[in-house]
């Protein structure tokens, strides 16, 4: 795979953040820690090495770039030429487009949910200025001033008709704003809510929240992240939930409390600021508050030493399973010398290519324009091979030899075929059965009557022939045309095992037409008949592979006719190589 650095560095930094998150997530329940306080360290301190990561893990460093000096025969390494037809096929986008898009989605959702957050900053500002005092309610005031004093927090408390649950925003000068049902509800209400929302104030959670959003923003596409967010907001509602009840004594009205808000407007969860109650930390809020979560001191210390211990060595475990890639250093010599060379060796090949050609073509009495344009070859292909070698060898991939099929060109002769599916029909009393295949319109135009075929079976049992596979002949064709489909009858000549049925599934090939002294190749895998196509021609030595275009002609199952573009005996891939569209030449490990 041939993927941008950045594309693979950010997929292997997903994946390291995915395996440590998948770890931590269970230990504290491996090892029953529950205390609030703990957790959300736990897991701030889980969101920031996550975001570290890049930055503490060593990185590896990409092969040592050496200037490569292009070959002087210049008909082992073709030219691209501005007039040659497009390719004749289709095939999936190549990995660097498909890096290309993932990455212009991924910036655009970045200016989304930041758009989105400007936005509830604005709401939060147009909810400020909406709201009004709470200072005509003289006992709702008397319960917001004790409130203030026991947390030791100050903040303005103000009505909206905008919000359903509270909410607490604000750096130097904090404003709660409180639902207009506020003043109408039962006192041991009032100062549950209003204790809550002072902690946050003294704690200065809102600063915590925004920060959380950012991040969040940035790292939207990454589900991990969103689900440590989440950890974190949840085990800082619960640090403020013992609080209060430590404060209060009054867990049964702050649990009232809680449950007098689950069904507070959805618009809430829009505005960059945490609300009173989300309804999916209910449970989980609840049952911390209705039973005792103790641990004695040896025994958590003991626990979060065995958590990290285990951390560490997943952290280490995924670093090495996926790890992050540098870009490829230069070679000894800087980029300003392949310049120099250039020019030095444009001048060379220049003078000598021109005083070179030019004695040979008076020698063969040819046109002296040939001497110049020698020159001018030589000087141009010396200075580009020399004065660029270095910057081109850095988009030059690597392939590994083992995960690629060659062949090499042949003459000899050929026989075109074709192959379809179809099944196993005739009476059920006979033994007498034929093969119905199917094959697209365009391939059956060349198959006639009585030419030879050999039907293979799907499944390969002792009792059948050799491969599964019984010689026969074309019998029948249909003149019917299905959905661009034409069916034929194979009947079939050899002897056929005891276990064939009607319905036995068949592959058939037949040969439609044999050719003499044909210039041919293993099929590469987008090649279509009489078309153009480019592949990779292997160099002599086996280490690099440079691009050609090949004119292909007549077609079979598995091989394919060379026109123009190889010669006999030259090497070429046959796999899928669009992963390398943008590449014309590559290394072979």
């Amino acid at each position: 795979m041939n993927a941008p650095l950045w594309f693979s560095n950010l997929a292997f930094w997903s994946a390291q953040i995915i395996v440590l998150v998948l770890a931590a997530g269970f230990l504290p329940r491996l090892f029953q820690i529950r205390q609030p306080r703990v957790l959300l360290l736990y897991w701030r301190a889980l969101l920031v090495i996550s975001l570290l990561l890049p930055f503490v893990q060593p990185w590896h460093q990409g092969k040592r770039i050496s200037m490569i000096v292009a070959p002087t025969d210049l008909e082992t390494v073709p030219l691209p030429s501005t007039s040659s037809p497009a390719v004749a096929h289709w095939h999936l986008p190549s990995l660097n487009l498909i890096a290309q898009i993932l990455g212009a989605v991924i910036l655009a959702g970045i200016l989304v949910r930041f758009v989105m957050l400007a936005l509830g900053l604005l709401k939060l500002r147009q909810f400020r200025q909406t709201s009004s005092p709470i200072s005509s309610f003289a006992e709702s005031i008397a319960i917001l001033e004790e409130m203030r004093v026991r947390a030791d927090a100050r903040a303005e408390f103000r009505l909206s008709a905008d919000v359903d649950s509270p909410v607490t925003f604000g750096f130097l000068e904090p404003v709660i704003l409180l639902p207009d049902r506020f003043p109408s509800m039962d006192a041991r209400f009032q100062s549950a809510i209003a204790c809550h929302e002072l902690f946050h104030v003294r704690r200065r959670d809102w600063a915590h929240h925004l920060a959380e959003e950012i991040v969040r923003a940035i790292f939207w596409f990454h589900p991990a992240i969103a689900w440590l967010i989440a950890r974190v907001r949840l085990a800082r509602e619960q640090v403020v939930d013992l609080e209060v009840v430590k404060l209060t004594d009054a867990r049964k009205p702050y649990l009232e409390a809680l449950l007098a808000f689950t069904n507070a407007r959805a618009s809430i969860s829009a505005v960059p600021a945490p609300p009173f109650l989300a309804e999916r930390q209910l449970a989980e809020r609840v049952a911390l508050m209705l039973k005792e979560v103790r641990m004695s001191r040896t025994r958590l210390i003991a626990s979060l030493t065995s958590i990290v211990c285990f951390l560490a060595l997943t952290a280490t475990l995924a670093v090495w399973a996926f790890p992050l890639k540098a870009a490829p250093r230069f070679g000894q010599n800087p980029p300003q010398n392949g310049v120099a060379q250039g020019i030095s060796g444009g001048e060379t090949g220049g003078v000598s290519g021109g005083a070179g050609g030019g004695v040979s073509a008076r020698t063969a009495m040819s046109r002296p324009v040939r001497g110049v344009e020698g020159g001018i070859n030589g000087g141009v292909g010396s200075g580009i091979s020399v004065g660029t070698g270095e910057s081109r060898s850095l988009d030059i991939p690597t392939v590994d030899n083992n995960t690629i099929w060659t062949d090499i060109v042949k003459r000899g002769p050929m026989i075109r075929q074709v192959r379809g599916l179809g099944k196993l029909i005739g009476p059920e009393s006979s033994k007498n059965l034929i093969a119905r295949v199917t094959l697209p319109e365009f391939m059956a135009k060349d198959v006639q009557l009585h030419q030879n075929a050999t039907v293979a079976f799907a499944v390969v049992l002792p009792s059948m022939p050799p491969r599964g596979i019984v010689k026969g002949h074309v019998s029948s064709i249909s003149s019917e045309i299905a959905n661009g489909m034409v069916s034929l009858d194979v009947s079939l000549d050899g002897p056929l095992p005891q276990v064939a049925a009607i319905d036995l599934p068949v592959d058939a090939t037949i040969d439609i037409e044999k050719l003499d002294n044909v210039l041919q190749i293993g099929r590469p895998v987008h090649a279509a008949a009489n078309s153009t196509s480019s592949v990779f021609r292997i160099t002599k030595d086996g280490t690099e592979a440079v691009r050609v275009n090949v004119k292909f002609g007549r077609s079979s199952v598995s091989i394919i006719e060379v026109l123009d573009g190889l010669k006999e005996g030259d090497k070429i891939i046959l796999s899928d190589m669009s992963t390398y569209d943008n590449a014309d030449r590559i290394h072979i490990k």
